[in-house]
């Protein structure tokens, strides 16, 4: 066999067993691959680099060295993820992914056999190839740290897969302040800090008009207030008085003061030659009153809609600090991140109650390792661009 085939070998193999890794997925289709915990979760993800170190170090112009850090290799491994991944761009994961997709074994691609088989080529095609520039070749410098940040960002990012925990808690406002969260598998995780809710506020969009025809319902382009008017549909919507906080006594909204209140309109709908189509208030439905709607004359109807959230956030007392957590603003607690996922939508801004998730990911600070020393490699080939075509 020529030196040429030797070095192939390794490309032509991983063909094989990503093949018979996808055949296994798709007789199970449910199949996951999941890393243990911290710190085994470390031992599994660095084991094959370091293997793929040391052959590349030992015996670097080593057929299977050659092979297993070998360009075709490289390329075969990267389409191979590529092949697994792409339902993630495609598609809404979770209960919405298209049955099919789950029937071929990509329900979870990142928990799928064939990803990590394709990772695995990856990881093993980065070291290889690294530990063989470092014995020999020019250009060392730029190339180790390129490519060693994205075999360190990779690492860190399946070792991560392994060693996140996800937790979830609520809290209700007054309640003595507490430190427990429910994990994914159901275990009881012990948080840094005693946590307690001050307040929850919620701040909504003014709501707009809808007009609903059949199964068809059409938003106006305005939001509702005082004196408003829409056009939708031919239908023109006037607002003759304005409640912005009400609640709905015997069918009829009169004004009332709380949080959990919904606004109501009264409003006038005439047709474009001005000839009246209905008349009335209008009120989604709440907490503190029913739906209320105008039907029109011409079989149409005209809605309000329920007010959407423009904002929420939750003030904690942190182990007796008073901290604010928006939705994109997590608290940053001793490895731990907290952020605030929603909380009674029925209730909307009178909720009284919080839900939390807490995620441990101690390996992050590997990836962003990696991704700086990605970034600067790139930056220094921009700098000193290789012009030669020669491979160094």
């Amino acid at each position: 066999m020529t030196t040429e085939r030797r070095e192939l070998m390794p490309a032509v193999l991983y063909i094989a067993v990503w093949s018979g890794a996808w055949a296994a997925q798709l007789v199970h289709p449910t199949l996951a691959v999941q890393l243990p915990g911290a710190p085994w979760n470390w031992l599994v993800c660095l084991t094959p680099p370091v293997l793929g170190l040391i052959l590349g170090v030992w015996r670097p112009e080593g057929a299977w060295s050659k092979g297993l850090g070998s360009g075709q290799l490289a390329i075969v491994s990267l389409l191979t993820v590529a092949a697994t991944c792409w339902p993630i761009a495609v598609f809404a994961l979770g209960s919405a992914t298209p049955g099919w997709v789950r029937t071929i074994g990509l329900g979870d691609p990142l928990s799928s056999l064939p990803f990590a088989i394709a990772l695995l080529a990856v990881v093993i095609n980065l070291a290889a190839s690294l530990a063989r520039r470092l014995r020999s070749g020019t250009d060392r410098v730029r190339y180790v740290i390129l490519h060693g940040g994205l075999l360190i960002a990779v690492i860190g990012g399946a070792a991560g897969h392994g060693g996140l925990v996800r937790a979830h808690f609520s809290m209700e406002e007054g309640a003595p302040p507490g430190d427990a969260a429910v994990a994914e598998d159901g275990r009881l995780i012990r948080l840094p800090a005693q946590l307690a809710l001050d307040d929850f506020v919620l701040d909504r969009f003014p709501p707009m008009l809808l007009v609903a025809e059949g199964d068809r319902v059409t938003r106006g382009e305005i939001l509702v207030g005082a004196d408003a008017s829409d056009t939708i549909r031919g239908a023109r919507i006037t607002v003759r008085s304005w409640l912005p906080s009400a609640a709905v006594v015997a069918g009829r909204p009169v004004p009332f003061r709380d949080a959990g209140a919904n606004p109501a309109a009264e409003v006038v709908v005439n047709d474009a030659h001005g000839v009246q189509l209905g008349a009335g208030w209008l009120h989604a439905a709440g907490p503190l009153g029913t739906e209320l709607s105008v039907r029109l004359s011409d079989g149409r109807a005209v809605h309000l809609e329920a007010q959407r959230p423009r904002r929420f956030l939750a003030r904690l007392r942190v182990n007796g600090d008073a901290v604010d957590i928006t939705v994109n603003r997590p608290l940053l607690l001793d490895g731990w991140a907290i952020y605030l996922l929603s909380y009674d939508e029925v209730a909307g801004p009178a909720s009284s109650m919080a839900i939390f998730e807490a995620v441990e990911d101690r390996a992050l600070p590997a990836v962003y390792l990696g991704i700086a020393l990605l970034l600067l490699g790139v930056l220094m080939y921009l700098w000193r661009p290789q012009i030669s075509g020669v491979r160094p």
